[in-house]
């Protein structure tokens, strides 16, 4: 990957059986444009370790590549678990601060998507009759989903104007 670049790769652990038909035929075809990877089979990036190294975390199990402003140098998306079990979803930006988006409790499932993919996934939780909730990406910067129990998801998304991330959206399956 070319310096600079964004990684769009995904990373999840046991969570598409949960997927209710639509949804899953959606991710099947790629209308939402994931790519699972799993963390060991692909490794994590050397400036992702430096990042968790730099913010005194775990290695994490999951983890995407971000965009958190215009100009901004990517970040990254990562899931780390905790020792008490479950774990936290964080953000770590290129200059390795970490924020902490949500814990979840039990399976990992983390997923950054641009504005656009969003957008194609917030059409697609509109037209299901099996998924109760919405997103709405707001600022042309990453969205970041994770499921924070076995049903419920949330989704963040860095807002350019608050310098803070943002709950856009949330859903149960």
């Amino acid at each position: 990957m070319p310096p600079g670049s964004l990684d769009r790769r995904r990373s999840r652990a046991g969570s598409r059986a949960r997927l209710p038909a639509v949804m899953a035929r959606a991710l099947a075809l790629g209308a939402v444009g994931l790519v699972v990877v799993s963390v060991a089979a692909q490794g994590v990036p050397a400036e992702l370790t430096r990042l968790i190294s730099r913010a005194g975390l775990r290695q994490p199990v999951a983890w995407c590549g971000a965009e958190f402003g215009a100009g901004a140098r990517p970040g990254f998306a990562v899931a780390v678990l905790s020792e008490a079990g479950g774990g936290r979803y964080l953000v770590l930006d290129a200059d390795g601060r970490a924020t902490v988006l949500a814990s979840f409790t039990h399976n990992v499932d983390l997923t950054c998507y641009s504005r656009a993919e969003a957008e194609e996934l917030a059409t697609a939780l509109s037209q299901s009759v099996a998924i109760h909730g919405s997103i709405t990406p707001r600022w042309d910067t990453t969205v970041v989903c994770g499921f924070i129990d076995d049903t419920s998801a949330a989704c963040w998304q860095y807002s350019p104007v608050d310098r803070a991330f943002t709950n856009v959206g949330q859903w149960v399956t």
